[in-house]
């Protein structure tokens, strides 16, 4: 490393110490400078601010610059979503996923999420062939699912209610309802670029389904450990363009956390998860 790339880093460094010291401030003038100025530098800069908090910020602050943090946390969330939905109209869905996560989970570092799910995604991918049908690869992505992970249906939960939507918590529990069964679901599919995506019918509810050319060629039914079924005509479609794209894997999980994971204590978490609603809606 040369001495400019040193510099550079002290700098950085003193510039977030600067920061959290700050942050201890309660003039509202100091508050929304330090706020914009984190939105600029983003995750990296809140991730040292929380590794560093201890260090910098004197003992009877550290709750109220932690709660900053979080906060802080949160809202840059949705500028990186804006740029992710922004950079192509395909993406790497965990990626989404993983920023939608941490509106609710401030603190969720990108390795600690992708940690919680690479071993299923992992033997997943160890297991499909590109020789693979579609309904093979569907079988096998069940198998890991539901026969190698052991997800099991959450009696009494078919709606979602009391039981994990966030995905750490569903792959530590491996017990959820519907909705929490198609977010690993969709969660899997994605990082074995499988086409498999929700779609929303003129009336309430969703379907699991495997796309092919624009059309769904089947349904999984994730009350039965995904069995294939029928595919979803067209005439049942919602009117949009984003149906079979990566975008409504998203909406739904957005609309999950949004409706499941928010608490009433939860203000901030459901205003930003609101945003993201406007972002991705169908």
């Amino acid at each position: 490393m040369n001495a400019g790339e040193s510099s550079g880093k002290e700098l950085r460094s003193a510039e977030m110490d600067s920061l959290l010291e700050l942050m201890q401030d309660s003039d509202g003038v100091t508050a929304r400078l330090v706020r914009n100025r984190m939105d600029e530098l983003g995750w990296k800069a809140v991730r040292y601010c929380f590794l560093n908090l201890d260090r910098v910020v004197s003992p009877d602050m550290r709750a109220g610059v932690h709660r900053q943090l979080r906060e802080m946390s949160s809202a840059c969330c949705i500028g990186d979503l804006a740029a992710l939905l922004a950079e192509s109209s395909s993406f790497y869905v965990p990626d989404g996923m993983y920023l939608l996560t941490r509106i609710m989970m401030p603190e969720l570092t990108p390795e600690e999420f992708r940690n919680c799910y690479m071993e299923p995604a992992g033997d997943l991918a160890g297991e499909l062939r590109d020789s693979m049908t579609a309904v093979e690869k569907t079988e096998m992505l069940n198998y890991i699912v539901f026969d190698r992970c052991g997800f099991q249906l959450k009696p009494d939960s078919w709606d979602g209610f009391e039981s994990p939507v966030l995905i750490p918590e569903l792959m530590e529990e491996r017990r959820a309802g519907v909705v929490g069964l198609s977010a690993v679901y969709f969660l899997l599919a994605g990082t074995a670029g499988l086409p498999v995506y929700p779609v929303f019918p003129k009336v309430p509810g969703y379907y699991v389904a495997y796309f092919e050319r624009g059309e769904t060629l089947f349904s999984m039914d994730m009350s039965r450990c995904g069995r294939i079924s029928d595919p979803v005509p067209r005439r049942s479609w919602m009117r949009t363009d984003f149906m079979g794209t990566d975008r409504t894997v998203l909406y739904l999980y957005a609309t999950a956390l949004r409706r499941f994971g928010c608490r009433t204590s939860r203000h901030v978490q459901a205003s930003l998860l609101d945003r993201a609603l406007d972002m991705l809606r169908l």
